[in-house]
């Protein structure tokens, strides 16, 4: 397996934000060069916007669409996005830092360069997004979909995958052997190439369709 090697956000200066996201994407194509701390965003549908070089902190989203946006250098840190749908975007250095993602979107998303650490992301749906250089480290990712995935240097240090769909992703590469991986979902041929322990290999086995009598 090749190192995945993550570039963080490039971060400029950037002018603490004296109103909400909202009101900035009102009038806006782009949004950049902010900071945004504490409060509560909600009901922003927006497509086809631009975020760069912006930092989120300790912000709730509450109904919150941003679907087929750019996210170029941009820090999450402990936001909630809870259901927030970020469907068909592309994100390039973007770190998601003791984050809420329960049920967040992120389907069909173009991903490089991106860090998901510590969060709670369980029911995320990742599902037929491209992604490269990314790194799961420390996360709950439950019943995640990450099916019909396009990998490209993806690692998943220390996560929980118990019941994620990978269906149709091709898991070539990528070391799984510190993460728990019971109850997941794939085919038999995803797998190959993968790096998992001889424990995780006995929760694979009724992948085979064999019963382990001893």
């Amino acid at each position: 397996a090749k190192p995945v090697r993550v570039v963080p956000p490039i971060m400029e200066e950037q002018e603490t934000s004296a109103t909400t996201l909202k009101e900035w994407l009102d009038k806006e194509e782009t949004v950049s060069h902010l900071a945004f701390a504490k409060g509560k965003e909600e009901g922003i549908d927006k497509s086809y916007k631009s975020f760069a070089n912006c930092t989120f902190r300790n912000l709730a989203f509450s109904e919150c669409k941003f679907r087929s946006c750019q996210l170029t250098d941009v820090r999450f840190e402990n936001c909630d996005l809870s259901n927030l749908s970020f469907a068909g975007s592309s994100l390039y250095r973007v770190e998601f830092i003791a984050c809420k993602l329960l049920g967040t979107n992120l389907s069909e998303a173009t991903i490089n360069h991106m860090l998901l650490h510590d969060c709670h992301a369980g029911y995320i749906n990742l599902s037929m997004s491209k992604m490269n250089q990314v790194r799961f480290a420390h996360s709950q990712l439950r019943n995640g979909s990450l099916n019909d995935c396009r990998f490209s240097s993806v690692a998943f240090d220390s996560c929980d995958l118990v019941e994620a769909d990978f269906l149709h992703s091709s898991l070539r590469g990528i070391d799984l052997s510190t993460s728990r991986i019971n109850g997941i979902t794939l085919n038999i041929g995803d797998l190959k190439g993968a790096v998992i322990t001889s424990l995780q290999a006995m929760d694979l086995l009724p992948l085979l369709g064999v019963i382990i009598k001893d």
